[in-house]
């Protein structure tokens, strides 16, 4: 085989091969936060009152920690609660996926062994 003759079908196959991946979009950026996904709205606590604090500062701050936890568990109870379908159907997809690729095996293999 000659080099020369081969080198305009491999140049010619390097530009089509790059001109179709610049056409081809870009993924998404797995970082960028989704705008759909609701966020909580609870209140964070301003700063601890520290050891300068009056007792009524330091009970009203962990008055505010709490409120804010309780807030946080809620959303996150309400969020599971929504999210729950979704994560049975994906655990029964992939238990239909792997039992059909499992009997596919089973299959090849026995094929294999005639």
């Amino acid at each position: 085989m000659n080099l020369h003759r081969q080198l305009p079908v491999l140049l010619i196959s390097a530009v089509v091969a790059t001109a179709a991946f610049a056409q081809t979009p870009a993924p998404a950026s797995p970082a960028a936060p989704d705008p759909n996904v609701p966020k909580h709205a609870c209140v964070r606590p301003g700063d601890f009152p520290g050891s300068l604090g009056s007792d009524l500062q330091k009970r009203a701050w962990q008055k505010e920690y709490v409120a804010y936890t309780d807030c946080l568990k809620r959303f996150i109870a309400d969020q599971k609660a929504l999210a729950d379908p979704h994560l049975k159907a994906f655990n029964v997809s992939v238990d239909e996926y792997n039992e059909a690729v499992k009997k596919y095996n089973e299959v090849v293999e026995k094929a294999r062994s005639n």
